[in-house]
């Protein structure tokens, strides 16, 4: 008996052990892609029809609920910022969102208990009971096929009960309403490309030298404020000193985990801005014209503006969705350049720059001369000026490219974007 009692605690002592290990685990996200479950690529300008009922049944709390679905699902594709929102009839949508009321069930019961007084008399309790069953679909409508690029179906159950009199059962409209908001949490994730995550486990150190355990749990500390950089490079120090596996293990897992971060982020705003890859070809023709128009070995800046007419009239969506793009297009055709080699660019990180680009999008302008000042304090010989211009059908990226040592515009051009 002793000696399973002593086994026994060693076990739990194994378990507590075990517990406290796992309670002291690091871990650090590895970012993608998750393409959402229909299918909008290629979909930009979205018409949005209300939801219908198909079932006919429901009377006033069906028209309202059907209400109720339309509404929260124009918010939420608002809140997206992926698509410019139109009229259905607006010929130049890509696609149509529209969706329907499936089956929308009422049933309020009731229920019979039979019980006994303190006197041993029998009395009967009656309780009612309200359950609503409501299932929808939803699809998004190709413009140029008048096909469903995807349909999603939610169904849902709630219920209100225990209560002796019916008016104090919860509304029907209000069950119906909840089913909705539940069923809705994850309609962000059918309609556009998100980000998500799969956490890595950090190693554990298990040596016993205590100038190394603390030279790890230092670093970590770092890990836990988020500073992965920093992080990776103590790591990388106490696998320099001590060869230690762990250090190196952890520093390559929080180098995925920052690399995976920047190329999801970099994907997803591709994916956001990009409409049929019209933006991945503006870039290109951008580039292409560059190199047709600037010498070898030319030192540039690529200057991004926005288009101050176009900001006081438009949406404050559309205005968002012109800076990302252009964000993605200046961005890339800086990265494209560095690698070619055949050009040198200024660092976006410049000050100068940023300042530069801010002066403009305050001033709404920036004249010919300032831009030559600009250009000779950074040691440039060309300056290119990227925005973006028109909405829907008719948006375009524009570039300007001025000679700084002439002060004359050598090109201006634009792209389909």
């Amino acid at each position: 008996m002793k000696l399973f009692i002593k086994i026994t605690r060693l076990a739990v002592t194994g378990i507590i052990i075990a517990s406290a290990l796992g309670a002291c685990a690091t871990y650090v996200p590895i970012k993608s892609v998750r393409p959402p479950t229909i299918d909008t690529s290629g979909i930009q300008r979205l018409a949005i029809k209300p939801f219908t009922n198909r079932t006919w049944t429901g009377g006033s709390d069906s028209a309202q609920i059907t209400r109720y679905l339309t509404e929260t699902a124009e918010q939420l594709i608002k809140s997206t910022g992926k698509f410019t929102i139109v009229a259905p009839t607006d010929p130049n949508a890509d696609g149509v969102f529209t969706g329907e009321v499936r089956s929308f069930v009422i049933k309020v019961s009731q229920e019979k208990t039979e019980k006994k007084d303190k006197d041993g008399k029998p009395y009967t309790v009656i309780t009612y009971n309200r359950e609503v069953q409501l299932e929808f679909s939803y699809s998004v409508i190709s413009s140029r096929t008048d096909l469903p690029v995807g349909t999603v179906v939610k169904q849902g159950y709630n219920r209100s009960g225990g209560s002796q009199t019916i008016d104090k059962l919860t509304d029907t409209l209000v069950l119906a309403r909840g089913i909705v908001d539940s069923q809705m949490r994850g309609f962000t994730k059918d309609i556009v490309p998100t980000i998500v995550s799969v956490n890595r486990q950090l190693m554990n150190e298990t040596s016993k030298d205590k100038y190394l355990k603390q030279r790890m749990k230092e670093a970590l500390v770092f890990v836990k404020n988020r500073q992965y950089e920093e992080a990776a490079r103590q790591f990388d120090q106490i696998y320099s000193e001590y060869g230690n596996t762990a250090a190196k293990t952890n520093a390559g897992i929080l180098r995925e985990s920052i690399a995976s971060d920047i190329a999801s982020r970099t994907e997803l705003d591709r994916l956001f801005n990009d409409s049929n890859g019209l933006a991945d070809k503006a870039v290109k023709n951008a580039l292409d014209r560059l190199n047709l128009k600037l010498p070898s070995g030319a030192n540039i800046m690529i200057m991004k503006v926005s288009s101050a007419e176009r900001n006081i009239f438009a949406s404050q969506s559309s205005r968002s969705n012109e800076s990302s793009l252009l964000d993605y297009a200046v961005n890339q055709m800086t990265m494209n350049i560095i690698q070619a080699g055949r050009n040198k660019v200024v660092d976006r990180s410049n000050q100068t720059l940023i300042d530069a680009e801010m002066q403009y999008q305050l001033s709404g302008s920036v004249d010919d001369n300032s831009m030559v000042s600009i250009g000779h304090q950074l040691g440039v010989q060309y300056i290119v000026t990227c925005w973006i211009s028109g909405e829907k059908s008719l948006r375009r990226l524009n570039q300007k490219i001025m000679n700084i040592e002439t002060a004359q515009i050598i090109d201006q051009i634009d792209f389909e974007i």
